[in-house]
């Protein structure tokens, strides 16, 4: 896995294949034209794009906003691998600590955060809305020191 460059248009088909409620190609642009406060790293695997993380980066923390990895491509590995070199990244950068919000029921994305050394921070009741009309799910308070 190696760190990559794409244009807007690979990074929008990506976004699209790995999440339902993909972010707008205005977001995504704003997001490029401030890579200092919003860096993005996107990850190839054999020539082929295979996942993203994006965060947002106030010295000296920063906020996982979103990972994803192609539906074809999860329970391999890659997200692991990613956030790490993506870490790196970010210390080398200055970043002292990253912090991120995760939905109460994601064990997969759980079990990751916590495999890479994240601790459950807090609680964040209701935060992500439900459009079926079953009640709200919680959002959980994770970190990471990187120092």
């Amino acid at each position: 896995m190696r760190l990559v460059e794409a244009s807007l248009e690979a990074l929008l088909r990506l976004d699209s294949a790995c999440f339902s409620d993909a972010y707008s190609e205005a977001l995504w642009t704003a997001y490029l034209n401030d890579a200092k406060r919003f860096p993005l790293f996107l990850f190839e695997v054999d020539s082929e794009l295979v996942g993203y993380a994006s965060f947002s980066v106030i010295t000296p923390e920063a906020e996982l906003l979103r990972i994803g990895v192609l539906p074809q491509c999860r329970d391999l590995g890659y997200a692991a691998a990613a956030l790490e070199l993506a870490q790196g990244r970010l210390r080398q950068q200055g970043i002292e600590r990253v912090l991120l919000e995760v939905r109460e029921g994601n064990e997969p994305a759980q079990k990751l955060y916590k495999n890479l050394g994240y601790i459950n921070d807090g609680r964040r009741p209701g935060y992500y809305p439900s459009a079926s009309g079953k009640p709200s799910k919680d959002a959980l308070l994770m970190s990471l020191e990187l120092v």
